[in-house]
């Protein structure tokens, strides 16, 4: 079962959710074309699992008994070995695994290994009573099993947060230890108040449901004067607790599957660094998978076949009588009705519009609801496989310890070594007819960046970096604003400025909807070509045709906190348009001065406008004020004229050691005259030592040309100054 290729975002009610499409558009023809990104002497390693129909495992197969093809094409294997692990005993030592580039014969005789470490991560996500003890004792049964002399386990718990409860280790007392643990006290329940609104929902629905809800949609716009003021009291508050409901549920499964990918993710980055067998066993109770999280999801795949994980989940429910496929299935049927409703009403409502316009994202989130699919191929996809649907799991984990013990290990160089981002499928298939294989089935040809996490959507944006010369058929701009140094670090935030002006996009008349799709990426490396920060982002958007002249005139802004030492550091920026075919890059140097200034003031920038806070500030974040969210534009031209403001930002930096008070002196300058100054009161010192600014300039009798706008702090003998130039038109 192979994971999902590609995928768009829709946006709707602020909330991005994916949509399937079409693959990702090629690269402009007529661009230069550099050099391909390359890995160099790609090799991928694959752990096999070979039994016959009969569930026994097969042995003593060579090269010639066995063929891999990757996107069914058949590649040349490199090294192929038998490995067998006798539980609990320990054995010879193996010959070295085979060099990168060197080709061997297989080895046709059970390789005994003793040398070879083995690494169990044992995962508890979120159980009930039922699942604590299932898991508990399936846990209890493999250590029994499998705790050989090269053998460590790990013990790890999610819930609200992610729990290391055992580091690994083949101490038996501790393990059982954290065992019972992990199998103790009580989960969470993040679905209580979802419940609650659904409950909510039903009550105010009748036995309609869902109908009734259409209906309240449909009338809900007739204002307070209505005749029937009690009916139509019932109808907005049916549709009241729908949407409540709707984004309760919405926000539980991005939260519920946002903890279990990125600590699955966690434990495969640690698991990456070492060699040996490694695996995971997942007991969880269902996968929440929304579709908002099939990126990331996407890349921790990518890690874990990347370091040769195997994840084995088994669903800890035990038996059940019902299947997940009916939440899926009432997912389908409300996305349907729905669009019926949408097909045959004659009275168009902003509340109708709304639920309409969430019918496909409903649709795309039914594909996904069924929480033991998402298991399935959570382990299919790194070669493991689920135990499901019972409530005797011995025979099961009898299987899974000769997995894990009893395997072949074939490495091959791909044909195609070039770094695309695309999904490689792996099949292997042995010339007997008897033959079962288990192995992973693919993997994303990634390049690898080291600390950082390679998205597939980032790979043709990593390619037209490589490119001589840079293609620049899209306009943006990038850079670092630096605030101010803090512990030998420079405080700064990484800007990306899109235009959407010249962004190309698809109009669907018949749907009412426009189509786009951007990705940017930054990295910023230093003097040895390290990358030490990335900013990336991948913005597919399905946006009603109504948005489109304000999708035209906006900008795509960017943002991430960047703290680094002094020195010299290259920041490297790509922007794509899919839909247009273009594509823009830009390499820039970046000098990071050492100080040692009490006094400071952070660079310049355009306001683009101001948004609300988020609910926690973040108060490393320079650009969150107390009075709102500062959304900054690296733009150097604004249009000027009556009744508009020249609006600029930055923060000031008392010398807090100092007795005197800190004046501040503004100054507007055209051909190195000053054409206005001012001296502003200065707001409160924050509880961070800092004072952020926002000086706002009419721009009435301003004629067009270019300008300068200079700040200059002085606090007794001691002065800094900013400028920033900006052109008005």
């Amino acid at each position: 079962m192979k994971p999902s290729r590609h995928y768009r975002t829709s946006i709707a009610s602020l909330l991005p959710l994916l949509l399937v499409c079409p693959a990702t558009p090629a690269l402009p023809q007529a661009q230069p074309v550099g050099p391909t990104l390359r890995a160099e002497s790609m090799e991928v390693l694959v752990d096999v699992v070979i039994r016959d129909k009969k569930g026994r495992l097969l042995h003593g197969l060579g090269p010639s008994d066995i063929v891999i093809r990757e996107d069914g094409v058949v590649q040349p294997i490199t090294a192929i070995r038998e490995v067998s692990i006798a539980p609990n005993t320990p054995s010879s030592e193996s010959p070295a695994p085979p060099k990168p580039g060197e080709s061997r014969v297989a080895v046709r005789e059970p390789v005994q290994m003793s040398k070879q470490i083995r690494l169990v991560s044992l995962v508890y996500d979120r159980l009930g009573p039922d699942g604590r003890r299932l898991s508990r004792q399936a846990s209890l049964q493999f250590l029994d099993k499998d705790l050989g002399p090269n053998t460590y386990y790990g013990v790890f718990t999610i819930d609200r947060s992610f729990r290391v409860l055992q580091a690994y280790t083949n101490d038996r007392a501790l393990l059982r230890l954290a065992v019972q643990k992990a199998t103790s006290g009580e989960r969470s329940n993040f679905s209580s108040d979802s419940q609650g609104l659904e409950a909510m929902s039903a009550a105010t629905s009748g036995s309609g449901g869902a109908a009734d809800a259409l209906s309240a949609a449909s009338q809900g716009g007739r204002g307070s004067g209505a005749v029937d003021g009690a009916a139509l009291s019932n109808e907005e508050a049916n549709r009241m607790a729908k949407e409540m409901s709707d984004l309760s549920e919405m926000v539980n499964r991005e939260e519920l599957g946002r903890m279990s990918v990125f600590s699955l993710w966690a434990i495969i980055k640690e698991l990456q660094k070492l060699p040996g067998r490694k695996m995971a066993l997942y007991f969880a109770e269902g996968l929440q998978m929304p579709t908002g999280l099939v990126e990331q999801y996407k890349s921790m795949l990518g890690d874990a076949n990347r370091a040769n994980v195997s994840i084995y989940a088994i669903d800890a429910r035990g038996l059940m009588t019902s299947s997940d496929q009916s939440a899926a299935n009432a997912k389908l049927a409300e996305a349907a009705q729905w669009s019926r409703y949408a097909r045959t009403t004659q009275q168009e409502t902003a509340a109708g519009n709304k639920q309409e316009f969430r019918s496909f994202d409903r649709a795309v989130d039914s594909l996904r609801a069924n929480q033991q699919y998402a298991m399935v191929e959570l382990a299919e996809s790194t070669g493991g496989f689920l135990i499901a649907n019972t409530n005797d799991l011995r025979p099961h984990l009898d299987r899974l310890s000769e997995d894990f013990r009893t395997y072949y290990e074939i490495s091959y160089r791909p044909l195609n070594q070039a770094i695309d981002g695309r999904f490689r499928a792996i099949s292997v298939k042995v010339n007997r007819s008897d033959a079962v294989v288990q192995a992973r089935d693919g993997y994303f040809a990634l390049p690898q960046i080291e600390g950082q996490t390679v998205f597939s959507y980032e790979a043709p944006l990593l390619r037209a970096l490589s490119q001589t010369p840079l293609p620049h058929s899209l306009n943006f701009h990038s850079r670092v604003l630096q605030f101010r140094q803090y512990a030998g670090l420079q405080h700064s935030m990484l800007v990306f400025d899109l235009p959407m002006t010249d962004v190309a996009f698809s109009r669907d008349e018949k749907a009412g909807k426009y189509r786009t799709h951007i990705s940017v990426l930054a990295l910023v490396k230093d003097e040895q070509g390290r990358v030490v920060s990335k900013l990336s982002r991948d913005v597919p958007l399905n946006e009603p045709l109504d948005r489109l002249s304000g999708f035209k005139q906006g900008r795509f802004i960017a943002t991430r906190i960047v703290n680094l030492p002094p020195g010299r550091y290259t920041l490297e920026s790509v922007a794509a348009d899919f839909e247009g075919n273009q594509l823009g890059a830009r390499k820039s140097v970046l000098v990071i001065p050492p100080s040692s200034a009490r006094l400071g003031l952070s660079e310049i920038c355009l306001i683009r406008r101001m948004d609300r806070l988020p609910e926690v500030r973040d108060v490393t974040d320079p650009f969150q004020l107390a009075r709102g969210r500062v959304i900054p534009s690296l733009a150097d031209t604004v249009a000027s004229g009556s009744g508009r403001m020249l609006s600029l930002f930055f923060t000031i930096y008392p010398d807090e050691t100092a007795p005197d008070k800190p004046k501040l002196v503004l100054d507007l300058l055209r051909d190195g005259k000053i054409l206005t100054r001012s001296t502003p009161d200065l707001p409160p010192v924050e509880i961070s030592g800092a004072v952020p600014f926002v000086a706002n300039t009419p721009m009435d009798n301003l004629k067009p040309g270019q300008y300068e706008f200079r700040a200059t702090l002085i606090q007794g003998e001691a002065a800094a100054q900013r400028s920033f130039y900006v052109n008005l038109e």
